[in-house]
Formats: structure tokens, sequence, C-alpha cells
């Protein structure tokens, strides 16, 4: 890919591995030990990325596929699963931001996409790229996209964004606004889930963020969902250095920036899709520049998304983390979950219920 011009140092997008079948290569975890470790952490650093193969089970993909659409039925009010014809826009807009395909407004509950957070896998990648075992898990929705091969209008908007401000990042010289933000949470709306997500501090303090989505069916070129432009993390703070003409546009206090393509076209050239096998869990650092591509396809694009992160931070005081606690045992229990029979140890742990060292 030819270097992006117009910087003081051009921005050279590093080439993404692939195998034979156009899947990303991808690095299966056994433990957070294994020898696959230090490739998938180098990948990672390298590439602002990194694909974990097997983390969900396909019995697991299966699952939770069923109950993505037990929750897109329960907002549109009808069966519609078997029925293509009705997956149209007057019905779809009742199912979340339809336009990126994000199935419900904020944090979903279900039985099983709570039971998937616990997954320990899944723990296994965060720990490996984040370097430390002691994680919570954040509680974020569902996507879907609908097949667009015979209804090109069922497309999602094709986008670039950061869960982040660049701006704020690089200029901030503390995480005052960080701890000040999260300090306030009281987890009495399922919006205060999504706020947790978007905090990563400064440059300056250094601390790795880093989100995540599982693809739960084959996710090919043409099937459109998660791209990225590689090594942005790197070029992060010279590229907010290079476009503070785009601040006026979101202000100090926006923490999710949606991109056009005419604002940054050098960026929508560079980025990539990121086709993974059913199961594959994609990890990215939040620095780096993400979205997502219209599906172009017959196939819908299922996925669950993610986030962990250290237990041990100083905006994790113990009165936000009782709040935290309380708010997730009231969610278990009203999706029929009894913390000492259906968690196991680790999502006990995860869910912020018990210490890591119990």
């Amino acid at each position: 890919m030819s270097s992006i011009s117009n910087s003081v140092a051009a921005f050279q997008p590093p080439t993404i591995p692939r195998d034979a079948e156009g899947y990303v290569q991808s690095f299966n975890l056994s433990s957070s030990d294994c020898l696959e470790v230090a490739e998938a952490r180098a990948f990672f650093e390298k590439y602002g990325f990194v694909v974990i193969s097997n983390v969900f089970t396909p019995e697991q993909c299966e699952a939770t596929i069923a109950d993505i659409w037990n929750v897109i039925e329960s907002f549109v009010g009808q069966p519609v699963r078997h029925d293509d014809k009705l997956w149209t826009e007057q019905i779809w807009s009742r199912t979340g931001i339809r336009s990126e395909g994000i199935i419900g407004s904020a944090s979903l509950w279900t039985r099983q996409i709570l039971l998937n957070r616990q997954t320990a896998s899944l723990h296994t990648a965060f720990a490996t790229v984040l370097g430390t075992d002691d994680l919570l898990v954040n509680q974020d929705r569902y996507g879907m996209f609908r097949p667009t091969k015979d209804y090109p209008d069922r497309a999602t908007m094709t986008n670039l964004h950061l869960d982040m401000n660049p701006w704020n990042y690089i200029e901030d010289q503390d995480n005052a606004d960080q701890l000040k933000i999260l300090a306030k949470l009281r987890y009495q709306g399922d919006n205060d889930w999504i706020v947790e997500n978007n905090e990563p501090g400064c440059a300056r303090v250094g601390e790795l963020h880093v989100q995540g989505l599982v693809n739960l069916a084959d996710n090919l070129e043409e099937d459109g969902g998660f791209w990225l432009v590689p090594g942005f993390h790197k070029y992060i703070s010279q590229w907010a250095q290079e476009h503070r003409s785009l601040r006026s546009r979101f202000g100090r206090h926006s923490r999710f920036l949606l991109f056009d393509k005419d604002a940054i076209p050098d960026m929508y050239a560079a980025a990539c899709h990121i086709p993974t096998r059913a199961g594959s869990a994609i990890l990215w650092d939040q620095r780096t520049m993400h979205g997502s591509r219209a599906n172009d396809s017959q196939r819908p694009r299922f996925a669950q998304f993610f986030k962990m992160f250290p237990r041990q931070h100083p905006a994790m005081t113990l009165e936000r983390a009782e709040r935290r606690r309380q708010a997730i045992v009231s969610k278990l229990e009203k999706a029929n979950i009894d913390a000492n029979k259906d968690l196991t140890p680790l999502g006990r742990k995860l869910f912020g219920l018990e210490d890591y060292s119990q």
C-alpha cells in the first residue's frame, strides 16, 4: 500500500498477513503462557490489533446467534428470523442503531450474552495483550448486518471512528478528566456501561485500553463488518496534531467521533476489513481508528462486542466498585442467573463479584 502524503513523517500502514483462504492471520492461545503468546503480542503491537481463534465454540456461536434473533424479535414484536422479506427498514428501525448494525441502543443483559462474558478463552485473549489476568469485563451489545446482495437498501453505513477524543488524548497533562467521569458513574442506566468503555486517559499517562468482538459466523471480505487502519495506534498523536481543524466538529466532551470519508479520505483508503472464522475474537488497541464496512453478500454478519480492563485502576474506587457490583447482581437476577451456580469462579471475578485473591 502506498504511503499517505501530507505528513511530517508519512504514515505507512503495514500490510496485514492473511492465510490461503483470505482470513487474517490468527493465533490459537491455549493459555496465557503458551508458545503463541509472544507472537500474538508482537502482532498486536505492530498492527494495533490481533485475531485470536477458537475463542467461542461452534455450539456457543450457534446459541448466541439464536439469542441475537431473540433480542431482535423482542424489539420488533414479531417473529422475523426465518423470513428475510420482513427485515425491512421500518421493522429494523426498532432494533437499535440500525445504520451501524448495532443491536440495542444500550447494553444488553440476556442470559446468553452475560454467560458469554465469562468465557475463559476470551479472558486469556485479553490477558495476553493487557499483560495481566486481573481483569473486569464490560457490558456491551450485539451486532447484526443484514445481507444486502438482493436488498442493497439494507446496507449499514461504512464508517471509521474513534471511541475516544484524540485531541484530549494528546493535550491533557494527566487523567483527571478520566477519573472524574468514571467516579460519577452510578450504573443506574445502561448507558453508563458505554461511558465506561470510552475513557482511555491521556498519552502522557499511557494506559493501554483494548476493545474487542467475537465474530459468530465466518466473516468473509464481502460480508462486511469490522475494519480498521492498521498501525494507526502509533500514528494517532501525529494525526491529531495534523487534523486540529476537525476538532471543532466534535468538541472537548465527545467520546464517539465518527469521521466522514470526505474529511479523511486517506484513512478510508488505508482501512482494511478483517476477515475471520466463526468463534474468532478481534482485539484492537482503542487508539486504532476502526469501524465497519457495509455488507455486500447474501450472508448476515453476527458479532458480540467486548471490553476487558485491569481491575486495579485509580478510577475503580471502592465506592464505584460496589455500585458496579450491585448493578451487576441485579442484572444477573433479572436474567435468572445464580452467581454461585451459573457463574464460574473466573466469571465471578470478571463481573467484579469476587477478588482474584479469593
